[in-house]
């Protein structure tokens, strides 16, 4: 055998993620409280939204992985909040603050590597639940995309906000 044969594309998936994760928890970082529902100019999907959308979509992973850390209705209350076709709202008092969002976006995410880690091999062949079958017809699919493609492309809508709002590139 060579040692292709050996490598395991887990560790790289996951350093991508992590290295995403970083990226978004520093486009945030220094937006102040008061401006992270700010909508300036055309661009509606804000700081808090967005961190609410990629919250509720690791709690939905991590639901398909079995693990009790965001239980099914917690899960189910956010992606019906945040999930695929919600609207941005500017009122600050429909989001978690600033550091429940970030906090829970550290934690979630770092959870989510754990248990990606521990259950990939097992979770990742197993089919998906039917109204992802179009796109996604395995839990592996659903992860690679929800570790690695989904967070970027909302870091780029977020380094568009900053730019839009005034801030200075920071990552």
């Amino acid at each position: 055998m060579s040692p292709r044969d050996f490598y395991d594309t887990i560790g790289p998936i996951l350093d991508i993620h992590a290295m995403i994760t970083r990226f978004l928890i520093e486009a945030v970082e220094d937006v102040p409280e008061s401006r992270m529902t700010e909508q300036p100019g055309a661009i509606v999907n804000h700081p808090a939204w967005t961190l609410s959308h990629l919250n509720a979509y690791a709690g939905v992973l991590l639901s398909m992985l079995d693990d009790p850390s965001v239980g099914g209705p917690t899960a189910d209350a956010e992606m019906e909040r945040f999930g695929y076709g919600t609207t941005p709202v500017p009122d600050r008092a429909a989001y978690a603050t600033k550091r429940e969002l970030l906090d829970r976006f550290r934690r979630r995410n770092a959870r989510l590597a754990a248990v990606v880690a521990e259950k990939h091999s097992d979770y990742f062949p197993r089919p998906s639940p039917a109204k992802f079958h179009p796109h996604a017809p395995t839990i592996g699919h659903i992860a690679i995309m929800l570790l690695v493609a989904h967070p970027p492309h909302h870091l780029g809508q977020l380094k568009q906000w900053r730019r839009a709002a005034g801030f200075a590139e920071n990552a």
